[in-house]
C-alpha cells in the first residue's frame, strides 16, 4: 500500500492528483476487505470445519496508559472537486473539541484526540445504564459552553459493529436510533446531551444549496459553526487520517467546489480568492512550524517536571497547542479547526486502517 503512494509521488502528481488516486485505492481496498468479511461470515461447507474464535478487543485504563484501542477519525483538506460528487455526504461541524465517547461496562467515558480520558459520565447510550453488555463509540465533538456532544460518526453502537459498514449505513443506522431515543434529553441516566449532527446528500442539491445560504446554520449561531466536513458514502470507519474524509472552511467552498456559500461568514484578511491550495499549505506550514515549539516547550516540561505529571504534559499538546496557535495565525476560526481536525495531512500512510 505504502509502496504504491511513494509511487505516485515519484511520478510528480500534484497533491489533488495523489489524493484523487489515494481515494479510489483506498475504496477498492475496503470494498474487498468487506466482500472477504462477508464470505468468512457464510456457513462453512466443509463438516466439521470450524472458524477460528474471535479475539476479544480488551480495554486498558485511560490515563498515563494512553490505551484506548481507537482514535477518531480525521479528515485531509478538500483539494480538489470530487468527479463523483453525487457519492459523498456533507457534514456542518460546530466548534468544539474533537473526542470519542465510549460507553461500556456501566459507564461513559470521553477521550480526547491523543487518547487521553477528560471526562466520566452517566448516558443512556447502549453499554451504560442500559445494556451493560454492550459497546457503544461515538465519534463527537464536545462543546464546552453548551456542555453538549454533537455527534458525527459512530465506530459502535449496542451490539452493532459499524466500523466496516459504509459510511451512508452509519449515518442511517444512528439516525434511526437518535430518532427511537432522545439522547439529548438529559436526566438521572443521562448527565449531558447527545446531538446527532444532520448529514447531507449532494445528490439533494435543494437541500444543499439551502443549507449553505442559512445563516447561521445552528440556531442563534450557538454553537458556532467550524467548517464542512465531506464522507464518502462507501467509506469505512478508519481510526487516522483518511482522504475519504475531507475538511474545509465556509470560505473555501466556492474556490474549490464552485458552491457559493452566505456572505455573512467571514473570510480571513490573508484569504486571497481562488487561492485556496495556498493558503491550505501556508496554513499546514505554520501550524508545523507551531508544533516543533510546542514539543520543545513539552520536553523542556518533562525534564523538569516529575514523571506523575507527564500525563497532563502531553494533554497540552492536544489543547494549549491551538490556544497559542490563535496569536500566531491571527485567525480566530482556525484555532477551532486546530481543536476539531487539525491532525489533517496528506500523507501516504493516511489511507490504512485501524
Amino acid at each position: 500500500m505504502n509502496s504504491s503512494f511513494q509511487d505516485l509521488y515519484k511520478k510528480g502528481l500534484d497533491m489533488g492528483e495523489q489524493q484523487k488516486q489515494r481515494q479510489r485505492d483506498l475504496l477498492k481496498q475496503q470494498k474487498l476487505r468487506r466482500q472477504q468479511e462477508q464470505d468468512d461470515s457464510r456457513p462453512l461447507q466443509k463438516a466439521g470445519e470450524q472458524k477460528p474464535p474471535k479475539k476479544k478487543k480488551h480495554w486498558k485504563r485511560a490515563g498515563h496508559q494512553k490505551g484506548i484501542p481507537y482514535r477518531p477519525q480525521l479528515s485531509e483538506w478538500l483539494r480538489h472537486k470530487p468527479e463523483d460528487l453525487g457519492e459523498w455526504l456533507l457534514v456542518p461541524c460546530p466548534v468544539g473539541k474533537r473526542c470519542l465517547v465510549v460507553a461500556s461496562r456501566g459507564i461513559t467515558k470521553a477521550y480526547a484526540k491523543g487518547g487521553w480520558m477528560f471526562m466520566d459520565l452517566r448516558s443512556s447510550l447502549p453499554g451504560d445504564w442500559q445494556h451493560q453488555k454492550c459497546q457503544t463509540i461515538l465519534d463527537c465533538v464536545y462543546v464546552a459552553d453548551a456542555d453538549t456532544f454533537y455527534v458525527l460518526d459512530a465506530i459502535s453502537f449496542g451490539q452493532q459493529d459499524l466500523q466496516q459498514c459504509e459510511a451512508s449505513f452509519r449515518f442511517y443506522w444512528l439516525r434511526a436510533r437518535f430518532e427511537e431515543n432522545d439522547f439529548a434529553k438529559m436526566g438521572e441516566h443521562n448527565e449531558k446531551p447527545f446531538v446527532l449532527l444532520d448529514h447531507y446528500d449532494f445528490e439533494d442539491t435543494s437541500a444543499l444549496e439551502q443549507l449553505l445560504h442559512k445563516y447561521p446554520i445552528f440556531p442563534e449561531n450557538k454553537p458556532a459553526l467550524d467548517g464542512f466536513l465531506f464522507y464518502h458514502k462507501e467509506a469505512s470507519y478508519v481510526c487516522q487520517v483518511t482522504p475519504l474524509v475531507c475538511w474545509l472552511f465556509p470560505f473555501m467552498m466556492q474556490d474549490i467546489l464552485g458552491l457559493p456559500v452566505s456572505g455573512s461568514y467571514a473570510t480571513p484578511e490573508d484569504y486571497q480568492p481562488g487561492q485556496a491550495l495556498q493558503y491550505m499549505d501556508e496554513f499546514d506550514r505554520k501550524l508545523e512550524e507551531h508544533r516543533k515549539q510546542l514539543k520543545e516547550q513539552k520536553r523542556v516540561v518533562k525534564a523538569r517536571e516529575q514523571p506523575d505529571n507527564t500525563m497532563e504534559a502531553e494533554e497540552a499538546e492536544d489543547s494549549d497547542e491551538y490556544a497559542s496557535l490563535k496569536g500566531v495565525l491571527d485567525h480566530q476560526r482556525r484555532l477551532e479547526l486546530g481543536e476539531f481536525d487539525m491532525d489533517c495531512a496528506e500523507s501516504p500512510a493516511a489511507a490504512d486502517g485501524c
